[in-house]
């Protein structure tokens, strides 16, 4: 639609043949008016970007103390908690001085960036998820439950002796991407949007522990 309407102006954002074709074509208008919402929402969901990008501080630190951008501080310590937003390419931290949400897309190597984060936080928590499982208590990720006995989701035990894997899978679906971490226990695979599970990498990395011994 945007690069319709572009058009008149001489800005074509799609080929000038293809936009002409468009218009000549008998049910044009019609894919032009059904296109207005989809194209209200890409701008608004774009925008949304930019004035994130606009707003930035110019500086983001991760060390082996916390995170620090601008005036936000964040000692690892203080996270209890880790959720990734893989289609929205964000990592939402919750600390005792409240929630932080980290674009990772606007900083460069995004990748490498999440990487040191979630390591950090991981280490952080881990032990403590160690010390209370060790203790016969059951501790919470979201949909899921970890406890001596095994891994628990909607009331079926997958007890350890019954998990054959655990791995993520990147889906793509109607143009949306999403994460799945994937438990595969007798013969039956769970499937799990990540972002629905607190503290996921933990849980992985507890996980891949537990498994390997």
């Amino acid at each position: 639609m945007a690069a319709a309407f572009l058009s008149f102006g001489s800005i074509y954002l799609l080929p000038q043949d293809f936009i002409k074709g468009l218009f000549r074509y008998s049910s044009g208008p019609l894919v032009l008016l059904a296109g207005i919402p989809c194209g209200i929402y890409f701008i608004f969901w774009r925008a949304s970007d930019f004035f994130a990008w606009m707003f930035a501080p110019p500086e983001l630190v991760v060390d082996e103390e916390g995170l620090r951008a601008g005036d936000t501080r964040i000692a690892w310590r203080n996270v209890n908690a880790i959720i990734t937003v893989h289609n929205h390419d964000r990592v939402i931290l919750r600390h005792r001085g409240g929630t932080y949400r980290l674009r990772l897309n606007l900083w460069s190597d995004a990748d490498a960036l999440f990487a040191h984060v979630t390591d950090h936080v991981v280490e952080a928590l881990l032990g403590g998820v160690h010390r209370q499982v060790d203790a016969g208590k059951a501790v919470r990720f979201g949909p899921l439950t970890l406890s001596g006995a095994g891994l628990m989701h909607k009331k079926r035990l997958m007890r350890w002796d019954d998990i054959e894997s655990i791995r993520y899978q990147n889906e793509l679906d109607e143009g949306v991407s999403s994460r799945e971490l994937i438990i595969a226990a007798q013969g039956r695979p769970l499937k799990i949007d990540e972002a629905r599970i607190v503290n996921a990498p933990v849980l992985l990395a507890y996980l891949s522990q537990r498994l390997a011994g």
